[in-house]
């Protein structure tokens, strides 16, 4: 399974080329899924129009939530960031374990990601 940032799946939905070829790349190795972070990112900055081809999308996805493992791995992560000086916002902090509690693969386009050590996360340049 793959877990899609949610700047990919934006710029999926907007058909930027880079993004478009990264999901489908990804698509062939399996299962889809978001986080519950990124869910509600998404469906926050959606149109009303916009939510009935957002609701088609993420029927195609499982949705990885929050559990006892993720958070653990979250105040560590967070712990080791802020000892270094290099905080990123706690939602990426959360989206983050979530892929990591799970051993799955994360893509981005969020380069902050890039301070979290692990080799499950993917970051692409936009």
């Amino acid at each position: 399974m793959v877990i899609f940032d949610t700047n990919v799946l934006i710029h999926y939905l907007h058909g930027k080329t880079s993004a478009v070829k990264i999901v489908k790349t990804y698509s062939k190795f399996g299962g889809l899924a978001v986080t519950c972070i990124n869910k509600y990112e998404l469906m926050k900055g959606a149109t009303l129009a916009g939510d009935i081809l957002l609701n088609e999308l993420l029927s195609n996805f499982n949705v990885l939530c929050l559990n006892d493992a993720s958070i653990a791995i979250a105040s560590n992560i967070y712990k080791d960031l802020k000892s270094k000086g290099k905080l990123i916002d706690d939602a990426d902090i959360l989206i983050a374990s979530m892929a990591i509690a799970s051993n799955e693969i994360l893509v981005t386009f969020d380069n902050d990601f890039r301070r979290i050590d692990s080799k499950l996360i993917k970051v692409f340049v936009d």
